[in-house]
C-alpha cells in the first residue's frame, strides 16, 4: 500500500516551523540524492511578510514521474501542497491565481523539499489537474 506524498512529507513539513524558531535552517544542505521535478501549476497562496522561513502555495499538476522515498517511480496526483522557497527565490510579482512553471526538489535523506527555480506563465495559460499517468506495468 502506498502512502501519499502528503504523509509522508509531513515529519518534514512539522520540523521546518520548530527548527526556524530555534534560528536553525529548515532545510540542510542538500545531499547527492536529491531528486528535481519541473512542473506547472497555480499560485494559491503567497509567502506571509515577516516569516523565517518563506513559503508558497502552490496547486500543481500531477508528476508522473516522481518517485518516492523507496526509490520506486510512483508519480503524485495533483495536489495543493505548501513548498519553501531556497534563498534567491523569490515570489516577487506573483498574485494568488498566477500561472507558475517551478523546479521543486526532494532530498529523502534529509526529509526536506524546496523550490529552486520559478517563472511566472502567461494569464491564461491551461492547466491540467487531473490524476498522475497511470504506471505501465511488465
Amino acid at each position: 500500500m502506498r502512502r501519499p506524498l502528503l504523509a509522508l512529507l509531513l515529519p518534514a513539513l512539522l520540523a521546518a516551523p520548530a527548527a526556524c524558531r530555534r534560528g536553525e535552517q529548515a532545510a540542510p544542505a542538500p545531499s547527492a540524492a536529491v531528486q528535481r521535478y519541473t512542473v506547472r501549476g497555480e499560485v494559491v497562496r503567497l509567502p506571509e511578510p515577516g516569516r523565517p522561513a518563506p513559503e508558497l502555495v502552490i496547486r500543481h499538476e500531477a508528476v508522473p514521474g516522481f518517485v518516492d522515498q523507496g526509490g520506486q517511480a510512483v508519480g503524485m496526483d495533483a495536489m495543493v501542497m505548501p513548498f519553501a522557497l531556497r534563498p534567491g527565490v523569490g515570489a516577487e510579482g506573483l498574485a494568488a491565481g498566477d500561472p507558475i512553471r517551478f523546479t521543486f526538489a526532494v532530498d529523502w535523506a534529509h526529509g526536506a523539499f524546496w523550490i529552486e527555480r520559478l517563472e511566472k506563465l502567461p494569464p491564461g495559460t491551461p492547466l491540467e489537474f487531473g490524476p498522475r499517468t497511470p504506471a505501465r506495468g511488465p
